[in-house]
């Protein structure tokens, strides 16, 4: 799963509620350098996050949450200071915990919407930079796009714009409106709220992965001890995260005078709902390509037996001297 959306989108935030834990820096401007891939595994005895970094030649590390947290920032840093520069190599971590979903999610640098004019032309140059990046990423077919929204006008298409010059009817992108806790009090009437979570055709291509978008809401703060911190562990940020999904589906009920429709609306409201829509997703991928995978590794694993063969009978008639 691909990540694609603007500068303060919810792009990390969105991935951490994802995950069930926070690993990330977080916040205004750009803070992601380089793309991060996460390869997410469900284990049920990890009651804490196992994370492994894995660095050149597919050496694998454990590390503490801190230190993927310093290592990513300390990422950030030296190629801010290159004078602003963006990386296409992957930061790449593997995690086990309690509470991940089996997912490989890749968290890529915020899209930049510089100013025009001269006096803006390091922003213009980062633009380009980020969605050169970007588009190299989408680009690779078997990429699922997790296509960001931060607004509350399907006609001001942002992030899908961009996304279509890849994937023009957006057939292997799963539209994301974020930040929906904003967006409802904006509502003046439940017509407002209809047409949001029902848009036609002609505001937002019918042909999207999934058939309509989902709507998701973090809440915002960290985790941690310090006095800033809002949540006291990862358990309570699950726990917040769950409350302003049940908060918001309250919140849109309220406005349309009726509840959520079970299919086509309530299954799109939450972290939860985009979740679960993921691992589906993924498992019919992973099912539909079986019968190609399968005669490929038979194939891979005959050229082995068959090198490992010839280096056994090269071996055995080696002479001693």
């Amino acid at each position: 799963i691909l990540v694609a959306g603007h500068q303060t989108d919810g792009k990390s935030a969105l991935v951490e509620a994802l995950m069930g834990f926070q690993f990330n820096h977080v916040g205004g401007g750009t803070k992601t350098r380089r793309p991060i891939t996460l390869h997410m595994k469900y284990n049920s005895t990890c009651i804490e996050p196992h994370c492994f970094l894995i660095m050149e030649g597919a050496v694998e590390t454990e590390v503490t949450l801190e230190e993927l947290q310093e290592y990513i920032e300390s990422e950030n840093r030296r190629l801010e200071a290159e004078h602003d520069k963006f990386w296409a190599k992957e930061i790449v971590v593997r995690i086990e915990y309690k509470y991940c979903p089996n997912l490989t999610i890749i968290d890529t640098p915020g899209l930049i919407s510089a100013a025009p004019g001269r006096r803006n032309a390091s922003q213009q140059q980062a633009q380009r930079q980020v969605e050169a990046l970007v588009r190299s990423k989408m680009e690779q077919r078997e990429y699922i796009v997790l296509c960001l929204e931060d607004t509350a006008d399907w006609g001001n298409a942002t992030t899908r714009m961009f996304v279509m010059q890849v994937d023009p009817n957006l057939e292997r992108t799963v539209i994301v409106s974020t930040k929906l806790d904003t967006r409802i009090p904006q509502f003046a009437r439940g017509a407002d709220v209809e047409l949001f979570l029902r848009p036609p055709s002609k505001l937002l291509e019918s042909t999207i992965l999934g058939g309509s978008p989902f709507y998701t809401s973090v809440p915002s703060g960290r985790v941690g001890v310090s006095r800033d911190a809002v949540f006291r562990s990862n358990d309570h940020f699950r726990e917040a995260v769950a409350a302003r999904e049940a908060n918001d589906v309250h919140q849109l009920e309220k406005k349309l005078g009726r509840k959520l429709d079970g299919h086509a609306e309530r299954n799109r409201v939450g972290v939860s709902q985009l979740r679960r829509f993921l691992e589906q997703l993924l498992q019919q991928k992973y099912f539909e390509n079986v019968p190609s995978i399968v005669p490929l590794l038979e194939r891979e694993h005959r050229g082995a037996a068959q090198k490992l063969d010839d280096t056994v009978c090269e071996l055995s008639n080696l002479q001693e001297d």
